[in-house]
């Protein structure tokens, strides 16, 4: 605040420095006037410390120079005054071009800090002119600082904003401060604030004045816009090495930055992708709503905190309630969020904790104290009814992210989404369409204010294209009923085939068929011949590539249970890993596992070779790393089978390709009845449908074609044909 500043009345050289004047100020102020004569780049160089910092506080600057950068001009000028605006503008152009090519690594600094303000919309130029035609310049030496609470300082006198007079000449400015109740000090204020927006408004007399917008674009186009976050860096190192700033002022400065170090910035140097910088400027434009459509493993956690902190940029503040289906992802995006250093990260998924600490976030608005915050809870914890009554009692400008959102239209977490009104929302999913639910997705798309193609989508197959996922090869191999499984799958499916529509090729929908599905798709996921299978493809890979970094999808439960005899597929498939390679390490990851990190952590570095889960690896966990995929468990629904391809495809150092091992569960066509063909046609193109996706993007397409023929010729299928309509 500037008015907690002990400015001096005077500041001369040899007593109190100018200098030292102009850093406090820029230091706590919000906006900049300044009206000088000769302007270059050593002028606000040399206080390149304040000046960052003002950037980073939001500051403003209307800057009023004369017509000219450098005195060996002035001849020009007392030649041309009758000339055009666009006369004088050629003449800044070219000394500007000239500063550029003899740069300091401050001067370089310096542009890029102006580039940023005119990127920002943050600073604007005006040049002036005498209208006296006697030949003379503008020579104006004033300036007013304003910071948020419209505390005021203006200064005048005889510096000149350059290195020469900040440093090397004998020079004096006055101050005048606006909370000092000294008449004569604000009607000075006043006097060049008003003085100030009578040049800018082309209202004072005798002064010609020029915009000059082609030094904007001239500086933006030699020094690109830079991070701030990459600004403050530099500072850092040039604070250190200025030869110009009191032992006192540095330790200020250094304060203060080492407080900003603390503020929210982007985490990788190379900044957000442009995809990233598309998604954002799309959701803006759609008023802060939608549905960032995008696959797995292409940065939709990274992409909507991207947006967040283009948002706290703006307002210098960040309320975030970001929901997520599972415990696993809680952790997930809490570390993310850390590494934005968005701070006050509250889990709101467990224990009691977070019913205090949501409290006080409460409890702090309703008296006026408006923190920033995040929360991150589960959806199940959402409709929690304490959680509920919290959240009403919250701002209403609150940025809500719903991760995996296809999970909104369950119906209790449909009805507790009807229960709030944020004012920005951002939904990420790489499947947004719930699958056989068309009224949950509409609900979805409404509460978004979104529907396809969605404000942002970014498809696997651009990904794969641009290289933002790994390559891939897929392996699909069909698996055939044992005599005992046959039969009951049979037995089934004629009890399935009077709901059979043969005019529409398709099942009747009615609960008895779903529960008669349902029971089919036991007999497939337990096929006792996948255990074979799963041997066969260790075997194989053991002699192609080092078994490491590979999920294995495992169905749940027990198999073959109406026999009697029961065993734990998950135990099964272990023995037989083991088995055929002693030496490997594995683990299984089960919902709800207390140990759960740990288990990806060792995974991730490579103490777990081998990795078994059910669906709990289907949402939102990140391991790069993980390379091989055996998906021993099917699945006919799209999020499923989509969300387990990306778990493979995430980019990692080393990682040139990922390989897929897709068991395809189908009736040993010899010895199938003809009554049953329409019928299981139907089904075995569903079941295609899931291996046409994947065979689609894969480095070895056509082998995946020679793969399936006989099934395919069988049931008359065309892959071709079923991956156009996809």
């Amino acid at each position: 605040m500037l008015s907690e500043v002990p400015f001096k009345i005077v500041y001369a050289t040899g007593e109190n420095e100018p200098i030292d004047f102009f850093f406090e100020a820029l230091l706590e102020s919000k906006s900049f006037d300044l009206a000088l004569g000769f302007f270059n780049s050593s002028g606000i160089n040399v206080l390149h410390a304040g000046f960052a910092f003002f950037i980073l506080s939001g500051g403003k600057m209307r800057v009023i120079i004369n017509d000219i950068l450098s005195k060996e001009d002035k001849q020009a000028i007392e030649n041309g005054l009758s000339k055009p605006d666009e006369y004088f503008e050629d003449i800044i152009i070219d000394n500007f071009n000239t500063l550029s090519k003899t740069l300091s690594y401050q001067d370089d600094h310096f542009f890029k800090c102006l580039s940023y303000l005119i990127s920002k919309k943050q600073i604007e130029f005006m040049a002036t002119v005498p209208k006296n035609l006697l030949g003379g310049i503008a020579h104006n030496k004033f300036g007013i600082f304003s910071d948020e609470f419209n505390n005021k300082v203006a200064f005048n006198g005889s510096i000149n904003f350059s290195k020469t007079a900040l440093i090397k000449n004998i020079e004096s400015i006055s101050c005048y401060k606006s909370w000092s109740g000294e008449r004569n000090e604000t009607a000075r204020l006043t006097y060049f604030e008003n003085y100030f927006n009578k040049i800018w408004l082309g209202k004072a007399e005798n002064i010609r004045t020029i915009p000059i917008q082609k030094i904007k674009y001239a500086i933006s186009e030699n020094f690109p816009s830079t991070e701030i976050e990459q600004l403050i860096n530099e500072e850092n190192e040039l604070i250190y090495n200025s030869p110009n700033i009191s032992l006192k002022l540095n330790k200020k400065i250094v304060d203060r930055y080492s407080a900003k170090d603390k503020l929210p910035c982007f985490p990788y140097k190379e900044g957000p992708r442009e995809y990233q910088k598309q998604a954002y400027k799309n959701w803006i434009k759609n008023s802060c709503h939608g549905i960032f459509a995008m696959a797995t493993g292409t940065g939709k956690t990274i992409t909507s905190l991207n947006c967040v902190l283009e948002e706290y940029r703006k307002t210098n503040k960040y309320q975030v309630l970001v929901i997520v289906p599972t415990l696993t992802l809680v952790d997930q995006w809490i570390k993310e969020i850390s590494l934005f250093n968005f701070k006050n990260i509250v889990n709101a998924s467990g224990g009691t904790d977070w019913r205090e600490r949501l409290t006080k976030i409460k409890n702090d608005f309703s008296w006026g104290i408006n923190n920033n915050f995040f929360i991150v809870t589960t959806y199940a914890s959402f409709t929690d009814q304490i959680f509920q009554k919290i959240l009403q009692k919250l701002p209403s400008d609150i940025i809500l992210i719903a991760d995996e959102a296809h999970n909104i239209g369950a119906p209790k977490v449909k009805e507790a989404f009807k229960r709030i009104a944020f004012a920005k929302r951002i939904a990420l999913s790489a499947t947004p369409k719930r699958n056989y639910d068309p009224e949950g997705t509409f609900e979805i798309e409404s509460f978004f204010n979104d529907s396809p193609p969605y404000v942002y989508n970014f498809s696997m197959k651009e990904a794969i294209e641009n290289d933002f996922l790994t390559r891939y090869y897929y392996y699909p191999r069909l698996v055939t009923l044992t005599s005992d499984e046959l039969q009951n799958y049979l037995e089934i499916s004629k009890r399935l085939l009077k709901y059979f529509i043969s005019t529409l090729q398709q099942l009747k929908k009615c609960p008895e068929v779903e529960r008669l599905l349902l029971l089919r798709k036991q007999i497939i996921h337990k096929a006792i011949n996948k255990l074979i299978l799963f041997q066969d493809i260790i075997k194989e890979i053991n002699t192609q590539r080092e078994l490491r970094y590979c999920f294995v999808y495992v169905p749940e439960g027990y198999g073959n249970q109406e026999s009697g005899d029961k065993f734990s597929f998950i135990q099964e498939l272990v023995r037989l890993l083991y088995k055929v390679n002693p030496l490997t390490t594995s683990n299984t990851y089960l919902g709800g596992d207390s140990l759960r990190s740990e288990k990806l952590l060792g995974f991730a570095e490579g103490k777990i070779n081998v990795l078994f889960a059910m669906k709990c690896l289907d949402e939102g966990v990140d391991i790069p790393k993980a390379e091989i995929g055996i998906f021993a468990s099917s699945t006919g629904n799209p999020r499923q089978y989509i969300q387990r391809r990306g778990r493979l495809l995430r980019k990692s150092p080393g990682k040139h390709f990922a390989y897929i091992y897709d068991m395809i569960v189908v009736p040993e066509t010899a010895t199938f009845p003809n009554e049953f063909y329409n019928i299981e046609r139907s089904l075995v193109r569903n079941e295609l449908t899931r291996v046409a996706y994947f065979a689609s993007l894969s480095q070895n397409f056509y082998d995946s074609k020679i793969a399936l023929e006989p099934i395919s010729a069988y049931f008359n299928l065309d892959l071709d044909r079923i991956i156009n309509d996809l």
